[in-house]
């Protein structure tokens, strides 16, 4: 059985919101990668991982097969994916939030948004200019 005071990364960073470090919002923690080192040391988490291809395996099902579906469907061909933040740029983390050392013009966060944007959302018409 674990202390009070311990938790596991999931439990923490899982769903956590993130802001960037003027406040504005990036995402949500959709899931968590874990790299293992060449010396057969622990694994350790390298980055939170963002985006419908990280969400839709956490979901799970047909729902979850759907929901990742979407995310590759939605977005370049030659863009990877899921969207990646290394644990670099986490400065904090609380119980509501998690906050960036950088600001989110220096991230791929909006990727599937903009792309959206630019290739669906601008043809339709009065979308916009």
């Amino acid at each position: 059985m674990r202390a009070p005071s311990e938790f596991t990364a999931d439990e923490l960073l899982l769903d956590r919101q993130i802001f960037d470090v003027d406040g504005s919002t990036v995402g949500r923690v959709d899931d968590l990668e874990l790299t293992e080192p060449g010396d057969g040391g622990e694994p350790y988490l390298s980055a939170l991982l963002c985006g419908p291809t990280a969400l839709g395996p956490r979901i799970g099902g047909r729902l979850g097969e759907w929901w990742a579906a979407i995310g590759r469907r939605l977005r370049p061909n030659n863009d990877a994916y899921p969207n990646r933040i290394p644990v670099e740029h986490v400065d904090f983390v609380d119980r509501l939030q998690l906050r960036l050392k950088v600001s989110r013009d220096k991230l791929d966060a909006d990727r599937l948004r903009d792309w959206t944007r630019d290739h669906i959302i601008r043809r339709i018409p009065g979308a916009g200019s």
